[in-house]
Parts: C-alpha cells; structure tokens; sequence
C-alpha cells in the first residue's frame, strides 16, 4: 500500500526548516538586485534626485560686490539683435537671444560653445529678459533640467518651459508649459520677469506699477510669490489674487537679469551709462523672508566696465556669473561676505 503524501503546505514548511538559508537567499537576494539595480539607473539618479540650484553662503551684512572682470569673449549674433537672459547648470551657461531665435550653452571651462540650439521662433513680441533652470528633468535621458524662460513684454505675460534634449547627436529644444500671469485683483503689471526659488519651490512674478521701466517716486517694483506650477501642467494660468504673498519696493531703472539663493532675490538693473546716474548699472538684494532691500550698489561701473549687465547668475563654486551685451562678454562678480 502506497503512504499516503503530506500536504503542499506541511512539505513546504518541512522544506524551509530545513533549509532555511536557501530560502532566505532566495528572497533577498533578487530584493537586493532589484533595488540596487532601481537605485543606480537614471530614473532615480535625475527624477528623484532634482537641481536645487547654487547656494551662496554669504553672511547678508557682508556682501558687496568687490569687482568684476570678464573672462571671456562670446559669439556675436546681430543677426538676432542681442543676447538677454542667461542662466547656468553645473559647468554651462546658457544664453537666449532676444527674440528667442538662438540659444548658445557655453562650455566654463573650455570657455567654448558646446551647444547651439536654432529655434525657429519668429514672434518679435519675445523678449527673453530672465530665465533659469528649474528644479526637474522632463525625462531621464535629459542633460539639463528644464528652462524657464521669462518674456519681459506686457502683451506676453507669460514664462515658458522647455525642455532640451540630444536630437541625434545636436541638442533641440521644445515647448513644455506654458505659466501665464493673470493680474485679477485690479493690479496691472507692466514689463514683468519670473524668478524660482528652489529652497522653497516658490515662484515670483516682479513687474512695475506704471506703464514704464524709469524709476520715480510713483513707479514701485511689485513682487507676487506663488506655488511653483508643476511641469506636467501643460498650461496653466497664475491668478494674482491667489498669491502667496505681495509686496512693493522701490523702483529702479530697466530690470535686467536676476537670481534667487538661500531666500535672497539679486537683480541687475538699468545701462551703460558713466554720467547719468538713472542709466549706470546697479544692482540690489532682496531678503525674500523679510521683503526688504539688504544692498544696493548705484553704481557698477566704478569697477571699469559700463556695461549693461543683462543677466547674472549663481554658479558652480559660489562664483556669480554675468554678461554685458555692449561688450558681448561675460563677467566674473566677486564680491564680500563668503563663508567658505
């Protein structure tokens, strides 16, 4: 007579007291493979782990611009009027012409361009004053986390995403989001720009009061800070009356280009002139906490350039990058208050 076999679950149980490492093994050990394998592919590497920008670390009743020297020479593009906002990620330090025609992505320590990107953007409304890198990739493979591109215009209140991405061996760049101002609490923002800060994940839209970028008494600078639209947003309006916060400050001449690091606004202001005092570049920090000017130079020019500074930004090293369209350079701003 055949013995009659125990059930699946008792032979099972028999078979894992008596080989218990077997058993564990085989369920770590994919769990482990698995994970390591999630850990180190791109995925996790760029959508998990974002750009959070460049931190200064300075000490706020320190800072002041000590000198600035250009580093080098970039490609003139007449053909497309000039250059306006520019911005960086790790080593680069991307340009956009005027009208949004060209974008060139220099290399900083070859001092060379490695990217020129062609867009074909034909709306002369366009006017690319500021733009900055946000804090995340549209897709693993991607080389740069998105750009963010502010239209200074008051018939385009509006900053643009884009995604730059490897198209068979050039770099290509294509529309993502489009982020529109909406001013619905009786407000009228005139030549606005866009400005992110990544520590708090909070955008500001800053234009002025009066239909004019000349500072006087009557003509402040009005800042809106709003919850950072996600990317995935296609388009989305901004409505004024949902901001987070608002507030005034004075007024300076021509908004240039601007940065936020560690809840602190820096911005760049007016032209080249060495004799009229409205027209000499200037430039300010903002405390974004306290909504308050912690310091102002009237007068950029006293380091031997009368440039017009249309952007600055944060670097690698804590070094703050800039470039002057008259003399189609870019400049190296050192300054005080570094704590390392």
């Amino acid at each position: 007579m055949n013995k009659k076999r125990d059930p699946f679950y008792k032979r099972f149980w028999h078979f894992i007291k008596q080989y218990p490492v077997i058993v564990a093994l085989a369920i770590i050990v994919p769990q482990v493979i698995y994970s390591t394998l999630f850990i180190f592919s791109p995925e996790f590497v760029y959508q998990n782990l974002y750009y959070t920008g460049v931190s200064l670390n300075i000490k706020e009743d320190e800072f002041a611009i000590t000198g600035i020297a250009p580093i080098f020479d970039i490609m003139d593009i007449s053909s497309f009027s000039n250059y306006q906002g520019g911005t960086c990620y790790q080593n680069y330090y991307l340009l956009c012409s005027n009208n949004f025609e060209c974008i060139l992505i220099y290399n900083m320590d070859s001092k060379k361009v490695e990217h020129t990107i062609f867009t074909n953007a034909t709306n002369t409304d366009y006017h690319c004053n500021t733009c900055f890198f946000g804090s995340a990739f549209y897709s693993s493979v991607d080389k740069f986390p998105i750009l963010y591109i502010s239209m200074e215009n008051e018939g385009v209140e509006t900053t643009f995403g884009y995604r730059i991405y490897s198209n068979g061996g050039t770099m290509s760049i294509t529309q993502i989001q489009k982020i529109h101002f909406v001013c619905d609490n009786g407000d009228k923002l005139f030549y606005p720009n866009s400005y992110y800060d990544y520590d708090a994940d909070i955008l500001y839209y800053s234009g002025y009061t009066q239909k004019s970028y000349m500072k006087s008494d009557d003509n402040l600078l009005r800042y809106y800070a709003f919850y950072m639209p996600d990317y995935r947003l296609a388009e989305c309006d901004v409505l004024t009356s949902r901001a987070i916060k608002t507030f005034d400050l004075p007024s300076e001449t021509a908004t240039q280009g601007g940065f936020i690091s560690n809840f602190h606004l820096y911005q760049t202001f007016s032209f080249n002139s060495d004799s009229d005092p409205l027209r000499m570049p200037k430039m300010r920090v903002v405390d974004l906490n306290n909504e308050t000017i912690v310091y102002e130079n009237q007068n950029l020019g006293v380091f031997g350039h009368y440039d017009e500074f249309e952007n600055i930004a944060a670097c690698r090293n804590g070094h703050i990058y800039g470039f002057g369209v008259k003399t189609l350079k870019i400049y190296d701003f050192s300054y005080s208050g570094k704590t390392n």
